[in-house]
C-alpha cells in the first residue's frame, strides 16, 4: 500500500473508529452521530428532498444501524488492521466485539416490544 493510499485507509480508520472505543464512549458517539443525521434529514425534509439513508429519525433504529455499521463497515476494516498492526487486534478489536454484542442485544430486545 502506497503512502497515499495508506494515508487515506487511516483516515477512514479514524472516521469510523467510534464503535472500537470502550462502550460508554461509542455510545456518546453513536448518540452524537445520529444527532447529526439527523438534523441533516430533518433539513432534506424542509428543502424537499429525499432524505438520505439513517437520517430519518422516524425510521431509523439506532440498534439495527450500528449492528450494520459494525458488521459491514468497522469489523472488516479494523481486521484488516489488527493483521498490519497487532496490537490493534489484541486491544481494540475486543472493543468491537463488545459494542457489537450490546447493539445486538439491544436490537433483539427491540423486535421483541
Amino acid at each position: 500500500m502506497g503512502v497515499g493510499k495508506s494515508s487515506l485507509f487511516f483516515l477512514h480508520m479514524a472516521d469510523i473508529s467510534n464503535q472500537a472505543k470502550h462502550s460508554p464512549i461509542a455510545k456518546q458517539w453513536t448518540d452524537r452521530c445520529l444527532k447529526e443525521f439527523f438534523e441533516q434529514g430533518d433539513e432534506e425534509k424542509k428543502l424537499g428532498l429525499p432524505v438520505s439513508p439513517l437520517c430519518c429519525r422516524l425510521k431509523t433504529d439506532t440498534a439495527e444501524s450500528q449492528v450494520g455499521f459494525i458488521t459491514y463497515v468497522v469489523q472488516p476494516a479494523y481486521e484488516v488492521l489488527g493483521m498490519m498492526v497487532p496490537r490493534v487486534k489484541e486491544e481494540i478489536n475486543p472493543n468491537i466485539e463488545f459494542n457489537l454484542s450490546y447493539w445486538e442485544e439491544v436490537q433483539s430486545k427491540n423486535e421483541k416490544n
